[in-house]
């Protein structure tokens, strides 16, 4: 039970540090296209590389919440 909840931690933290960066990059992917006057799709390469940060975002945004409830549930 101890081993589980050690694994637990380590999961949510590490979701939730590629969460931080992943949101990070949008963050600075949006000052950019600001900046130079651009769209989104061209600076990822097109729209399918666009999907997949988006894609990337919300599955390690659900890995945090679920490996979240996992670990404080009582």
């Amino acid at each position: 039970m101890k081993k589980r909840k050690i694994t637990m931690l380590i999961i949510f933290f590490c979701s939730l540090f590629v969460c931080l960066i992943s949101i990070r990059l949008f963050w600075n992917m949006g000052a950019f296209v600001d900046e130079y006057n651009t769209t989104p799709s061209i600076v990822c390469g097109g729209e399918f590389w666009l999907l997949t940060d988006w894609l990337r975002l919300a599955l390690s945004g659900i890995t945090v919440l679920v490996s979240g409830i996992e670990l404080f549930r009582k």
